[in-house]
């Protein structure tokens, strides 16, 4: 696996994405084998962090599971808030359209899911939480970028985030993404057809913050062959949903 940056914080942050992604207790072995790292450093950096609380060791096992400061960290952030005053909105409209609803933040070059409902259908597009997705070629990302000031919008699409976008992704060019924002201002929604996976259409709103300015989407995630007639009434349907947070951010304060 190869890493960008080596330095000691990093390489923590490595073990504890390995752990949050598997299910079952891994051993001191297993890790150091899954991230090609040293046997001795990974036992010392595992001592460090289960004595923080952000690992644990499985009694029986002998193995190590995320810990309870990560849980109580995580409960405390601004996405936990987010997803939790989302959740039954998204709920309702996946319920409505019987396809894939969820709610995503923008993060540098990635979007990231924070809420999901998954479709009932067999053959639905999926999102699980705390998936991530290149932004270039995401709806989220031009629904939030749209909702941004024009002059944040040059510069954005760099060469690297292109790379990471694909040949799928429709805006190739800095002229291109700005109309494409443009767009989204004017219509009110993000709608991308097969960018980010081949035959999936994706529509997304920007909710906004009690300052106005724009902090996640809501989304629709289905098959082009299955919801391509519906389109117009998904938009609908996530723009009221998009609202409806929108409107309960700002009633909490």
């Amino acid at each position: 696996m190869a890493r960008k940056n080596t330095s000691g914080l990093a390489r923590d942050i490595e073990i504890v994405e390995l752990l949050a992604d598997t299910a079952e207790a891994l051993g001191v072995s297993t890790i150091a084998r899954r991230l090609n790292r040293d046997l001795t450093q990974i036992s010392r950096a595992l001592a460090t962090l289960a004595e923080a609380g952000i690992v644990r060791r499985d009694p029986v096992s002998r193995g190590y599971l995320v810990g309870w400061r990560l849980a109580v960290l995580a409960g405390r952030t601004l996405e936990e808030r987010l997803a939790e005053i989302a959740r039954p909105h998204i709920r309702s409209l996946a319920s409505t359209l019987n396809e894939t609803a969820m709610l995503s933040v923008l993060r540098s070059s990635q979007t990231i899911v924070i809420a999901a409902q998954i479709s009932p259908h067999g053959l639905g597009a999926y999102g699980r939480v705390g998936s991530s997705y290149p932004a270039a070629s995401s709806s989220t990302a031009r629904a939030v970028m749209a909702g941004e000031p024009e002059d944040s919008w040059e510069g954005w699409l760099t060469d690297e985030r292109l790379q990471e976008a694909g040949d799928r992704c429709s805006v190739r060019t800095q002229e291109q993404f700005e109309a494409a924002l443009t767009q989204v201002r004017d219509s009110g929604a993000a709608v991308t057809w097969g960018e980010y996976e081949e035959g999936i259409i994706n529509i997304s709103v920007a909710i906004r913050g009690v300052h106005g300015r724009p902090i996640a989407a809501v989304s629709i995630s289905a098959p082009e062959f299955r919801f391509a007639d519906q389109t117009e009434t998904g938009i609908r349907l996530v723009k009221r949903a998009a609202m409806r947070i929108t409107e309960e951010i700002t009633w909490r304060g």
